[in-house]
């Protein structure tokens, strides 16, 4: 990571910090005042903060740091903070240079004059403070940023997606999620974890037998009892009408409901909490043991072809004992072929070709290949806009994939998919 920035006149004692806002922008509406700047940058994140610090420490002209643009985050509130008392929370620059550099630069907060749109009062301050052909204030230093990688998330996060078709992938998946997502904290019988909130796992066995990659019939077998008066609840009110949204079973630790949609039986399953390193498999194969057997029982009773559809897993809490991080890690490690494993979006698929100096991107669904949606872009700027917030897409997968292809097909005259 580095501060990226443009230097505009190196004699020039102000720097422009334009946080989320187009440079591009800024120097437009700056119009001559622009040749008073030193240099100027974006600045998005707290860490960017060190390497704006390192790149003033090197341009030892600069006195004058003026902050302006769209501030989504606060980051501009930590600038100005960390020149007013020296806190950052984050501080990967040499306590000594940071001192320095607050006790010869003088922050200008201009956040309020940029929302109103105010670039005269904005031209004048820079006017106010510009030094022609500036000395040096302070030394130059050399700073060289190192950052370790963490594996700790600061806060609780919550809400992910997991779509599989393969209940090991899923497993697999669950476990780098918590892993590299979650909040570490200590539960009420003293014991530590790692904790992700409220991840929705969602096993595909549409067109399929089974989900499993090893199916174990015996695994299976022994929920059969353990499950039978969960089942007959579900089936006590799917028998006088299979649409109903009434087939819903509560217990100590879950809740699971079942709906029949067309040809397929679906089952949602609250859960409490999960230990995913251990329990997860154990989950797996008790509720879709009870969506197996609901879908046996109504077949028999009304010679039926129901087969299982979707079952949806959401733990409240997803977690990892602290003990077994590092066995955690290894299960990853040893599995992260998973990741490169194909998964196909049940939204549909994307054609991408040329068309003259546009791009055509079209939406097909799944099994039918029917068209469902056409778009014609005339650069990738245009096509991420229309597509990056969109719903098209059920897996991160292939919305990466996507972007490949649509910058491969701005970039090449001869552009076909897939072909490298």
């Amino acid at each position: 990571m580095r501060f990226n920035y443009e230097v505009i006149n190196d004699r020039s004692n102000i720097a422009v910090a334009a946080l989320w806002s187009s440079v591009g922008q800024i120097k437009k509406a700056l119009g001559d005042a622009l040749s008073m700047v030193s240099v100027i940058g974006n600045l998005y994140t707290i860490v960017g903060i060190n390497y704006m610090l390192s790149t003033l420490a090197r341009m030892n002209r600069i006195d004058t740091l003026i902050i302006l643009g769209v501030d989504y985050n606060g980051v501009g509130d930590y600038v100005v903070k960390f020149f007013q008392d020296g806190s950052l929370p984050k501080l990967l620059i040499d306590r000594d240079v940071a001192e320095v550099l607050r006790a010869t630069i003088k922050v200008v907060d201009l956040r309020s004059q940029f929302r109103a749109s105010d670039w005269a009062r904005i031209i004048e301050v820079i006017r106010e403070n510009y030094r022609p052909n500036a000395s040096p204030v302070r030394p130059v230093f050399n700073v060289v940023i190192q950052e370790s990688e963490v594996n700790e998330w600061t806060y609780p996060l919550a809400g992910a997606l997991i779509y599989e078709r393969d209940t090991y992938r899923s497993w697999v998946k669950v476990v780098d999620l918590v892993l590299n997502y979650g909040f570490d904290k200590v539960g009420a019988d003293g014991n530590g974890y790692r904790e992700f909130l409220m991840p929705l796992i969602i096993i595909d066995s549409i067109g399929k037998a089974h989900p499993f990659r090893r199916l174990n019939e015996n695994a299976l077998r022994s929920f059969s009892s353990v499950s039978t008066g969960i089942r007959d609840n579900i089936l006590n009110e799917l028998r006088s009408n299979p649409h109903t949204l009434n087939a819903v079973v509560f217990g100590g630790d879950f809740m699971v409901q079942g709906v029949v949609s067309g040809d397929y039986y679906n089952q949602f399953v609250y859960l409490r909490s999960v230990d995913v390193l251990n329990d997860w498999c154990r989950n797996i194969y008790r509720w879709w043991s009870l969506a197996r057997d609901v879908v046996n029982e109504l077949n028999k009773e009304f010679n039926a072809w129901y087969s299982v559809g979707y079952l949806g897993i959401l733990p409240f809490s997803a977690r990892i004992g602290r003990d077994e991080l590092g066995k955690a890690e290894d299960f990853v490690r040893r599995n992260s072929s998973v990741f490169y494993e194909f998964v196909e979006d049940p939204r549909g698929n994307f054609l991408v070709m040329r068309e003259g100096d546009s791009v055509v991107v079209e939406h097909r669904l799944p099994i039918t290949n029917a068209l469902h949606r056409r778009f014609s872009f005339r650069s990738l700027e245009e096509a991420y806009n229309a597509l990056k917030n969109s719903n098209y897409f059920t897996n991160y997968s292939h919305a990466m994939y996507l972007g490949k292809e649509l910058a491969r097909a701005f970039l090449l005259k001869d552009y076909e998919q897939d072909k490298l």
